[in-house]
């Protein structure tokens, strides 16, 4: 009699399945199935102690050794599993490659009655898969891009826009990162498959509108890289450059950036950076400017002496430029571009 039956992920998706990750919640945190549930089989220390009886002693030692951990805890994971099969009809189990992890767990879940699959590969065939589907919905994909220096707005844009129902993917939201040498103050980036995740679901979400707006970006946000597939779409997408006066731009930035929520000692760190660029005697001054707190001039600086010098050396050759007095009105020549 076959115990645990399993389903592959395309079928799993399609299906709505819910998914349950008994891998570690420090795994988990890594990268998991968008929307998936964590009830951990072991924690990472048991985990690793498992790994180590297995290389001194050998696959029978470890799995005898597992089992002694797991024992007392598979009630509770199989009652916890339960719980989420009353109110959901169709579950799957899953741990990193479809191995003994998510088989003990499905199989102690329905010796039960708690009847539930395993997904066939893990979390593995899941990466597998979305680098595929990324491939295949990048190739057939419109990308509006919005280019613009430093402070221009994009990203007060794009949320704007998407609120109001247009197809949007925020690419540094998803990232966790502004962009920019000061972009990751305060925020957390999640790991690359999970960025990798995140951009897939969305992708999946829009694949079917006639274009999808997103902004300019360079191939690295913060430590992650736009995958290669979604590059070439944004290289090959419709390019819109945004201008605002330097004025709104400072002000925005502030704004943006919560500029004087942290010690001057962090922008600092991040200003260190590019000291090389500015060049000693730049370095100091805006240095000075940060220390005395004098935020308002040295992001005048910045923007001068370093973020618009880079953006003109690094914009592509874009179709449409519109030019506006704040974000507001950036919004508003945006929509009639969109929606003629």
């Amino acid at each position: 009699m076959e115990i645990v039956k399993e389903i592959d992920i395309e079928a799993a998706l399609k299906k709505g399945f819910v998914f349950i990750d008994v891998r570690t919640e420090e795994e988990f945190e890594e990268f998991h199935i968008p929307g998936a549930l964590n009830i951990p089989l072991f924690t990472k220390e048991e985990r690793e102690r498992i790994s180590e009886i297995y290389y001194l002693q050998g696959e029978k030692e470890a799995r005898f050794f597992a089992l002694e951990i797991a024992g007392p805890k598979l009630h509770v994971i199989a009652k916890k599993i339960k719980e989420i099969k009353d109110k959901h009809k169709n579950v799957v189990v899953y741990c990193w490659r479809g191995g003994m992890r998510s088989l003990a767990v499905a199989s102690i879940c329905n010796l039960t009655g708690v009847h539930v699959l395993r997904l066939s590969g893990g979390y593995r065939a899941f990466r597998h898969y979305i680098l595929k589907r990324l491939e295949e919905i990048c190739k057939k994909i419109n990308l509006i891009i919005l280019y613009g220096p430093t402070g221009v707005g994009k990203t007060r844009i794009l949320k704007k826009l998407k609120k109001e129902g247009y197809p949007v993917i925020d690419l540094e939201g998803l990232a966790g990162h502004r962009g920019s040498v000061f972009g990751g103050i305060g925020l957390s980036q999640p790991s690359q498959k999970m960025f990798d995740s995140l951009l897939w679901l969305e992708l999946e979400k829009l694949k079917d509108y006639p274009y999808v707006i997103t902004e300019g970006e360079s191939k690295k946000i913060g430590k992650l890289f736009i995958p290669d597939s979604f590059w070439r779409a944004m290289e090959r997408g419709k390019k819109i450059q945004i201008i605002t006066p330097l004025e709104e731009r400072i002000k925005v930035s502030m704004e943006d950036y919560g500029v004087g929520r942290f010690s001057s000692d962090i922008y600092i760190k991040a200003l260190s950076r590019i000291k090389k660029i500015l060049g000693d005697e730049k370095y100091n001054e805006i240095k000075k400017l940060i220390e005395e707190e004098s935020y308002y001039e040295a992001i005048k600086e910045l923007m001068v002496n370093y973020y618009d010098k880079l953006y003109r050396r690094s914009t592509p050759e874009v179709e449409r430029t519109i030019t506006a007095r704040n974000v507001e009105e950036a919004i508003s020549k945006l929509r009639l571009e969109l929606d003629c």
